[in-house]
């Protein structure tokens, strides 16, 4: 368990069974966040022992699922949170699961028919990792915990790291290696004497929308808002932020009032690149004056974006390394718990891509689009708006809605795949490493604006793949949960019933959270211009023969450093071999 230690640097617990057909051993390692006792130790078991549970995360409707199974005549041993999954498990078997409202990832043990169930929260906040052969199952929070159980990982996935070198990220069920697999969000793993089977219990982003309007939606908005941030404030310990002065945080940040005790944000206030990355830490500063929370800024040129997590995933994107040293100074000060923005742009159409969906679901430009991108591309250069507008002439040039989107979404070609890995390029084409996004794309109903299927399909795939991966990885290094208020699934679900107009309008993304925060914290937030949580580009190019890719500058340079990174993987690792 010293693989995970740091994930739950508490308490630690081992529990084993053996029976005539099977046999399990449960282990867990605690980040003691609610009963902050040992009564709230895992692996902990029901009343009478027959069920045991290990689980990674935070049940935000603890308290009403606690009171309906005390009703029903259960009994507690401990004031946790995810005690109530026992108990609710025992009455209604893995449709208990569609109850909760939280982040989890949970391992639940029969100690009279040696079955194991393994279960993730709808969104894929909490990470699990598993390989299965020969009848016997090895599962965990992270894939270094994994290699520390011998589990036979399996050779490098040739698809997978293709997959990062396209996207920065693997998206799931893929990991770098071949014989590991992700547990899928919603989903719960049956295993039973050597065989097992996989199935859906909730798929929280099959919303249809109301006909509601902008006004009233705004209005709705503030009480949706309040409501998140109050459940996922459920701690007994201090609850601290992480700040970027945009809207997603600081409209946490205000819904949070007076509960935060500390916020903590990339100081880069001595960049003065074309980016004006330093406007953000100016923000901060506006709103730390504003509601009153002391702010900790971290220097943000200090920041080292060329190491690996240790947790044996791939991230190029550089908001990992910024995440960690956050993660860190909040373990430093004492904080376990630490709320992030992470969400609100998948949940409420945010990015610049959710603009163009509406437009690229009904314009193609062909070969048009792809002499126009060719040059724009050569007189480009450093600037960022004129690299964007040759991306959006590519996307365009794409025959289907489909692939225009994910045209804006791919950071190499397949020829730069094929050169990096050493393969053919039919092996990493578009349609090889676009195949799990197809996947989740042609399950959406048609019936779906062009607008609502690029955010699901972000909600289901990169957002479980990049944003809450990296968050996870980077605070649980530190003993530090990051948790998503964004990604409350009340919130979520009401999120996803608003009609179009309310989320996208134009050039103007966000709509209803923009005008809330423009009531609450001010026009000087609210419409401030979009930036990523990421380091200045010019920081990437490290002007060492790196070969950039061929896209422009900003994403030439992010090409780049996934190579690095997966260079610096595969030289970890070179006996990855199959087992």
């Amino acid at each position: 368990m010293r693989a995970v230690a740091h994930r739950g640097p508490d308490a630690e617990g081992l529990r084993r069974w053996s029976g005539t057909n099977a046999s399990w051993a449960l282990g867990h390692t605690r980040l003691a966040i609610n009963d902050l006792s040992t009564a709230a130790n895992q692996p902990m078991t029901n009343e009478d022992d027959t069920l045991v549970m290990g689980f990674n995360g935070e049940i935000y409707n603890s308290p009403e699922l606690r009171r309906h199974c005390e009703a029903h005549g259960h009994a507690f041993r401990s004031r946790s949170d995810g005690e109530v999954i026992l108990h609710l498990w025992e009455m209604e078997g893995s449709t208990c699961l569609r109850r909760l409202n939280g982040i989890f990832a949970v391992a639940l043990a029969s100690t009279t028919t040696g079955e194991v169930f393994l279960a993730r929260d709808p969104l894929g906040v909490k990470p699990l990792v598993y390989v299965e052969r020969d009848g016997e199952l090895w599962f965990a929070s992270e894939l270094a915990a994994l290699r520390a159980l011998d589990a036979p990982l399996g050779s490098h996935d040739v698809v997978a790291l293709a997959q990062f070198l396209t996207f920065l990220w693997v998206p799931d069920p893929a990991t770098p290696h071949r014989g590991a697999r992700t547990l899928e969000p919603g989903t719960v793993l049956q295993w039973d004497a050597g065989a097992s089977s996989i199935s859906e219990y909730a798929n929280v982003l099959a919303v249809e929308p109301r006909d509601l309007s902008f006004a009233d939606a705004c209005e709705e908005a503030a009480i949706v808002v309040r409501g998140a941030v109050e459940r996922q404030l459920l701690s007994d310990v201090p609850v601290g932020l992480m700040a970027s002065g945009g809207i997603d945080s600081s409209l946490l940040w205000w819904a949070a009032d007076a509960a935060l005790a500390r916020a903590f944000t990339i100081d880069w206030s001595t960049d003065t690149g074309a980016e004006h990355i330093a406007e953000d830490t100016r923000a901060v500063r506006g709103l730390e004056q504003q509601l009153g929370t002391p702010v900790e800024y971290l220097p943000g040129p200090e920041i080292d974006v060329d190491t690996l997590p240790p947790s044996g995933d791939l991230f190029g994107d550089a908001a990992y390394h910024l995440t960690r040293v956050i993660a860190r100074a909040a373990k430093e000060r004492g904080y376990k718990v630490l709320l992030s923005g992470q969400g609100a742009d998948e949940v409420f159409g945010g990015y610049r891509r959710h603009l163009l969906a509406p437009l690229l679901g009904r314009v193609g430009l062909g070969r048009a689009g792809t002499l126009g991108a060719g040059m724009l591309a050569r007189t480009a250069g450093q600037r960022v708006g004129a690299e964007y507008a040759a991306r959006v002439l590519r996307a365009a040039a794409q025959p289907d809605p489909f692939r225009r989107y994910m045209e804006l979404c791919s950071y190499s070609t397949a020829v730069e795949r094929a050169a990096a890995l050493d393969c053919t390029q039919a092996e990493v084409d578009d349609d090889v490493v676009w195949s799990r996004h197809r996947e989740v794309y042609d399950r959406l109903p048609a019936s779906w604006s062009p607008l609502k299927r690029a955010m699901v399909l972000d909600l289901a795939v990169y957002l479980p793949g990049l944003g809450l991966a990296y968050c996870d990885r980077a605070g649980m290094e530190f003993g530090v949960e990051v948790r998503v208020p964004w990604l409350d699934l009340e919130l979520v679900r009401w999120a996803l019933s608003l009609p179009d107009r309310c989320l996208v309008r134009g050039r103007t993304g966000k709509r209803v959270t923009r005008a809330l925060t423009a009531a609450v914290l001010g026009p000087e937030i609210a419409h401030r211009p979009k930036r990523g949580f990421g380091v200045p580009t010019a920081r990437l190019d490290k002007d060492d023969g790196a070969v950039s890719g061929r896209r422009g500058f900003r994403q030439g340079e992010y090409f780049a450093h996934a190579r690095r990174m997966l260079d610096l993987h595969l030289h970890n690792e070179p006996t990855a071999t199959a087992r």
